[in-house]
């Protein structure tokens, strides 16, 4: 039954694929008809609504240019401003040239340029000289943002100027737009379009053309004032003729005929994609059955261990003392594996119903590892690894959960003992600085395959080496470790050891908020 729904749900969704594509296709020839039909509309109209994007184009950079200068004015420390902006200008506004920042009485307190010194000085002479008498600014509002457009020394200029208030006091902010700038890259740009070339230009108030080419013989012409800034200039444009109209309608024809082909490729895409995904999903089910014949096998096996050694204890079948001992200490290890198995699939499966919670507190990690270890040593039976620990002194504190990184740890010690190999020891370092801390464990194995490296901590998944040695394992240490490293905000990687073996890295930023903060 779930074997057909599970197909059924396949078929619906190649369906549902289908028929977006199939609707897909119907729009794109819809659109192309409408195109046709709508070929005799007014050449006029889509000039206007041209000319009126490009001036919004053009103000709408300019303003924002403004306001990312203005957010950086603090009133109370002019310092950011100048530290920050120069630094900034190119990217966030690089329209304006100078900033000068006035007090209340309209003194000039701070001025700045993206330039030099003397460029500074120049525009805080011009405000004094010229500009003052213009804005007006103790008639504007808090929170106005305003711009003057005009000639001062024979040149045009265009200033935006601020009010704002802080501490009960006013303050001025008054910025002086490149417009050099604007006609040597803005314009430039707006006008790359081959159609557009030619066609328009931008003139001051005599009719004096300062962008373009003049169109004062192009018969008919459609123009416009800037809105808000360059309010004394206009820009112009001719209207497109019939056949460059019509020769842009069949253009756009064949972009709606590509897209019908693209309707196609969108259901071929869907397609791979569906079959990917299915494809994926029964790699899952297959690793989810070869987890659940791995953690059968791994109980069984302890388990089995357990139940001969306790019957030959409980019957008396004991040769000597000694035996009894190495009996009880075979029980009580067998015990321990089966306890860490069970605990890796209890909170594997906490993860999986996404109900796993960590309690963090402010902790030492170095304290936190050094306890982990000597627990797991009572794991350990053999003398080799010895397991070595070097922890580093003065480690900053940071928000962790002990018992998570315990389990975290002791997987990767688990890990690092069934793969030693012939090694004398496993090495667990645990070092760091005042923004991350590093818990690293090494041992001088055989290594791992790069191509398991990268699917390592997949869950379910067992490496190469793993299936060929015979090492026991259920696939899901790893996948807890990497889950827990990055609910303490951190992450984890394997790397080659050198001189041989292998380095699993576990980075954990230091958080030292406390439990309010956090």
């Amino acid at each position: 039954m779930k074997f057909r729904a599970k197909v059924l749900a396949r078929w619906t969704l190649l369906a549902a694929i289908v028929a977006a594509s199939g609707f897909l296709a119907w729009w794109t020839w819809r659109t192309t008809a409408s195109l046709e039909r709508l070929g005799e509309r007014s050449v006029i109209d889509s000039t206007v609504l041209l000319v009126r994007e490009k001036l919004d184009r053009v103000e709408s950079m300019i303003i924002a240019a403004d306001n990312a200068v203005i957010h950086l004015v603090d009133p109370d420390d002019l310092d950011v401003l100048a530290e920050r902006w120069p630094a900034l200008a190119d990217r966030v506004a690089p329209s304006a040239r100078a900033v000068l920042v006035l007090d209340e009485a309209e003194r000039p307190v701070r001025a700045v340029s993206r330039t030099t010194a003397d460029d500074a000085d120049r525009f805080r002479q011009l405000f004094v000289d010229h500009l003052r008498a213009e804005l007006h600014l103790r008639d504007q509002a808090v929170g106005e943002h305003r711009h003057w457009h005009g000639t001062t020394a024979g040149q045009w200029s265009l200033v935006s100027y601020f009010v704002g208030e802080s501490g009960g006091r006013r303050y001025f902010v008054v910025i002086e737009t490149d417009l050099d700038f604007v006609r040597r890259e803005v314009l430039p740009k707006l006008f790359e379009d081959p159609l557009a070339r030619g066609r328009f230009n931008v003139t001051d108030d005599q009719n004096r053309t300062l962008f373009g080419r003049s169109l004062a013989t192009a018969g008919e012409l459609v123009s416009a004032r800037f809105p808000t800034t360059l309010y004394k200039w206009r820009m112009a444009a001719v209207p497109r003729d019939d056949p460059e109209f019509k020769a842009r309608t069949r253009n756009r024809q064949l972009i709606e005929a590509g897209y019908v082909g693209l309707s196609l490729v969108v259901l071929l895409v869907g397609v791979v994609f569906f079959t990917f995904v299915a494809r994926e999903e029964e790699r899952l089910n297959q690793l989810k059955s070869d987890f659940i014949a791995t953690v059968s096998h791994e109980l069984k096996t302890p388990l089995s261990l357990i139940r001969m050694f306790g019957e030959m204890l409980a019957t008396d079948r004991v040769p000597s003392a000694e035996k009894r001992g190495q009996y009880l200490e075979i029980i009580v290890r067998e015990s321990e594996r089966l306890t860490a198995l069970i605990d890796n699939v209890l909170d594997f499966a906490r993860l999986e119903r996404g109900r796993t919670s960590y309690e963090f507190a402010m902790g030492d990690l170095g304290g936190v590892v050094f306890r982990g270890v000597e627990m797991f040593r009572y794991r350990v039976v053999k003398e080799r690894p010895r397991l070595v620990t070097d922890i580093a002194e003065h480690l900053p504190r940071t928000r962790l959960d002990e018992r998570a990184l315990h389990l975290l740890l002791f997987n990767l010690l688990d890990n690092a003992v069934k793969y030693a190999g012939d090694s004398d020891e496993v090495r667990v370092r645990v070092y760091g600085d005042a923004r991350v801390l590093s818990l690293d464990v090494e041992d001088q194995g055989e290594g791992i395959d790069p191509e398991d490296a990268r699917r390592i901590f997949e869950r379910f998944y067992r490496g190469r080496n793993a299936s060929a040695s015979g090492a026991r394992g259920s696939g899901i240490g790893l996948a807890l470790v990497k889950h827990i490293a990055r609910a303490h905000g951190g992450d984890v990687a394997v790397v080659p050891r050198p001189g041989g073996g292998t380095i699993f890295r576990v980075r954990i930023p230091v958080d030292a908020r406390d439990d309010d903060e956090a």
